[in-house]
């Protein structure tokens, strides 16, 4: 992946997060599900500056992201979507579904 594409990859994860609506629960479920998981996404995107991810980043990115959606609740219909975009942002064939 190259750095345009890494940059194109995160922001289109990141958007998929603040643009799903949480039907899930709150608290402490939440912080956990969402919160820590999106914080290592931000907290990697931070590492990885100006380089192309590995496939291992990229699959854990990916695996934060299930957790989030789970976490959320988001419909299978939903997610399709998102994952279609971020495939596309970041140049990836396919977007697999998968937990970290």
């Amino acid at each position: 992946m190259s750095e345009a594409t890494s940059a194109a990859f995160f922001g289109a994860v990141l958007r998929a997060i603040a643009c799903t609506r949480n039907d899930g629960p709150d608290g402490e479920a939440y912080d956990r599900g969402v919160i820590e998981p999106a914080r290592r996404i931000r907290d990697l995107e931070k590492e990885v500056g100006e380089r192309a991810l590995t496939q291992e980043e990229t699959e854990r990115v990916l695996g934060w992201l299930e957790t989030i959606l789970d976490t959320k609740r988001v419909p299978d219909d939903a997610r399709d979507h998102h994952r279609a975009r971020i495939a596309e942002a970041g140049g990836l064939t396919v977007v697999t579904r998968g937990r970290a």
